[in-house]
């Protein structure tokens, strides 16, 4: 999708690009092939050449109107091989005053967790791994969270917040909620745990309970691998919205299942109702 877009072109927003397509201008390619001059843009082989230049050398500078905000879904296509999903969980909701307790990642294949006391400062490379960060609510949340309490924390070019997209196609709520709604719920067993039951859950782990980490790590694992199915249909949903143009769906992939241990007991302790 991404070398199908020319709104990130200063002077083309999306009327301009739509009439583009309609015209039968539908990728870069085309429009190299093309001797339209667009007003306040000037020769579009011009910018469509730059744009495959500044792609081929990973400029994400060039692009940087739609790296974040309501385009960045289209980066997806592109990237997501070298994309990561990632959730925090902290002490509240102040980084002036709380912390990062843990770092839930996901890199399609396989989770990685980084926990504070132990091994949170190997999120630093670890995340120089990838291109594009995936989120639900981390433009409000998580992202500033890292970047105000690990200073000079490198967080990859590309940021798709799935909430924004979903809002546009009409999904609204939590993440569990539309995970619900869209039929690619995690198991109900762990319904019960939410991020105010996480601050618990890292309070009875710094008191000596042995039960509270696996069970605060299994349910941040849980938010990130349900990251990646929600991504393939946002992508998928909103290329439905669009011109027929030359760009192939990604059908939504099946939830992974994880075997990480967890303790039903304590979350009933807790005040959660375990849904088995």
């Amino acid at each position: 999708m991404i070398r199908s877009t020319f709104c990130h072109l200063q002077g083309i927003g999306s009327s301009s690009e739509r009439k583009l397509w309609a015209d039968g201008i539908l990728t870069w390619e085309h429009a190299l092939a093309s001797d339209r001059v667009v007003p306040r843009v000037g020769p579009l082989a011009a910018r469509a050449e730059a744009s495959l230049e500044a792609l081929g050398r990973r400029d994400f500078g060039w692009f940087s109107s739609i790296t974040s905000g309501g385009s960045a879904w289209r980066w997806y296509g592109e990237l997501r091989e070298r994309a990561v999903y990632l959730d925090i969980e902290t002490t509240g909701l102040s980084s002036d005053r709380d912390v990062v307790t843990v770092v839930g990642c996901y890199d399609g294949a396989e989770v990685s967790l980084f926990v504070r006391d132990d091994n949170l400062h190997l999120l630093r490379d670890y995340l120089r791994d990838f291109e594009m960060v995936i989120t639900y609510n981390g433009a409000s949340f998580d992202l500033p969270f890292l970047r105000a309490t690990m200073p000079g924390l490198w967080l990859p070019p590309v940021h798709l917040d799935l909430r924004y997209p979903l809002r546009a196609l009409g999904y609204s709520g939590g993440l569990k909620v539309i995970e619900q709604t869209t039929g690619l719920g995690r198991d109900s067993e762990l319904l019960a745990v939410d991020g105010f039951m996480a601050v618990l859950l890292w309070q009875r782990h710094q008191r000596g309970d042995a039960r509270a980490l696996p069970t605060l790590l299994r349910y941040c694992a849980e938010d990130v691998v349900g990251l990646r199915p929600l991504a393939e249909l946002v992508y998928t949903q909103q290329l439905a919205g669009l011109p027929d143009l030359p760009v192939a769906p990604i059908e939504p992939a099946p939830r992974v299942e994880l075997a990480l241990p967890w303790h039903p007991d304590l979350v009933a302790e807790l005040g959660g109702h375990v849904m088995v």
